[in-house]
């Protein structure tokens, strides 16, 4: 029976043998200076906060590892450079010990579901990658034509299964899957030290309690919306993520609302693949993009707009957009922190006026919807009353107050975290106002201690 094996200070159960993988890896010469550190049981140290002072070490050498192997300095080019310099390109999974290709080589739902309605076969997820399938189970021309129609390669062009193989590896698998393909472990580069996620593809489903796949599906909606407490429409922009969804295209935040954007019906379409890489990064386009689109329409929340307004003509190349990405997760967290402080004093009643539950009083549809640009030529509102908006509006409600809930137990905010006794001095006079309860001069207090860390922030780090 494979050994698994409690590590107290990591506070999660690790397999043995994602225990050896972590000990082969950092004796890899490949990762060589590439920060880490042991804990008290002499184990390594695998996770690192990437915005720590040592996941700023770790980020170093991603970008110079990036420079290295001419890979462009933009989102997802750590998910590109952790795959290249990969060892053996198997990435063990923290809770099973299962060894699964860091490649996109395994089909994902919506190809599972092709090849079972083309071949009658039920293919169990992450058993055996794509290659290996296809050899199974193409036997003769007509099984040939049935592949085509799964990875839509053109039908005129002649192909033999060796040649499948090579035009699915070069047009899926090293083209980051184009929708159809997933790896068996997800870039999480620079917190990981091998640059992936701990828990594999394998058990991921079970460990991730997030925005994750099933309870997004189930209700239609991004609960980040309500956890960053997201500005704009987030009923017309859930229902127009719902039809990339039914196209099995992902849709990219241009803004990400971890960064204090807006939830907006604006997304361009990507791969879940890609989009799982890029994460919260912005480029440089995106922010050209959403200067663009804020000359006609609200693009970032009101409480992350200071950040915004201070730093976005300051980007000139992706490095600055990756910059301002950073800065501007960072000056949120600082917004949760303050709103978690005022519900704990018992203002909650101040902070509800900053949610937006009557957008779940309306539905969509979109006539037009475009998959390969995301775009969509009509869009039809209609008013719905009933018990669904009611449920809809308290599950928003109390998903926004439970986010605030476990900022509570974050322990450097008991401390004075700003490190600035000026900020410090106009929480108290927030207090203050909020005790007196003239809520009218609290947001405007709130509004200039916002813009006091925006500006702290910028100072620091721009």
């Amino acid at each position: 029976m494979d050994e698994i094996i409690n590590l107290a200070d990591n506070k999660r159960v690790w397999h043995q043998k994602f225990i050896d993988y972590t000990e082969f890896i950092v004796a890899s010469p490949i990762y060589k200076d590439l920060y880490f550190e042991r804990g008290a049981d002499k184990r390594v140290k695998w996770v690192i906060a990437g915005k720590s002072e040592n996941g700023k070490k770790r980020r170093k050498w991603w970008v110079d590892q990036c420079i290295k192997n001419e890979i462009a300095i933009e989102p997802g080019c750590y998910a590109k450079v952790a795959l290249k310099i990969h060892p053996t390109k198997i990435h063990i999974c923290q809770i099973c010990g299962k060894g699964l290709s860091i490649e996109y080589v395994y089909p994902n739902r919506r190809t599972t579901a092709s090849l079972k309605k083309e071949f009658n076969v039920s293919i169990v997820p992450f058993s055996k990658d794509i290659f290996q399938i296809i050899q199974e189970i193409v036997k003769g021309n007509n099984d040939i034509d049935k592949i085509k129609r799964v990875f839509k390669i053109p039908k005129d062009e002649t192909i033999s299964l060796n040649n499948i193989k090579n035009y699915i590896r070069q047009n899926y698998v090293d083209g980051f899957a184009k929708g159809f393909l997933s790896p068996g472990a997800m870039s999480n580069s620079p917190d990981r030290f091998d640059g992936y996620h701990s828990d594999g593809a394998c058990c991921r489903h079970e460990s991730d309690k997030g925005p994750h796949k099933d309870n997004l599906q189930r209700y239609g909606q991004d609960r980040r919306v309500y956890e960053n407490w997201a500005d704009g429409d987030w009923k017309m922009a859930d229902r127009l993520m719902s039809y990339f969804r039914k196209h099995g295209v992902s849709a990219d935040h241009i803004g990400p609302i971890s960064l204090g954007f807006c939830h907006r019906p604006k997304f361009h379409p990507l791969t879940r693949a890609e989009n799982s890489a890029k994460n919260n990064r912005m480029s440089l386009s995106d922010v050209q993009v959403l200067l663009e689109d804020e000359k006609t329409e609200q693009v970032v929340s009101w409480h992350s707009k200071q950040i915004w307004d201070l730093l976005k003509n300051k980007v000139k190349t992706d490095a600055d957009a990756l910059r301002l990405s950073d800065l501007m997760r960072k000056n949120l967290h600082y917004v949760l922190i303050v709103f978690s402080m005022i519900d704990e004093k018992g203002f909650r009643e101040f902070l509800t006026k900053f949610l937006n539950p009557d957008y779940s009083y309306f539905d969509y549809k979109f006539e037009g919807f475009d998959p390969e640009t995301g775009k969509y030529s009509k869009v039809i509102s209609k008013r719905r009353t009933g018990q669904n908006q009611l449920n809809n509006i308290n599950h928003y409600s109390r998903v926004a107050f439970e986010k605030l809930k476990e900022y509570r137990s974050i322990e450097n905010r008991k401390i004075n975290i700003w490190k600035n006794d000026t900020i410090q001095a106009e929480l108290e006079n927030l207090f203050a106002l909020l005790n007196e309860a003239n809520e009218v001069d609290a947001k405007i207090q709130l509004d200039n201690l916002f813009g006091l860390l925006a500006a702290l922030l910028a100072k620091e780090n721009w």
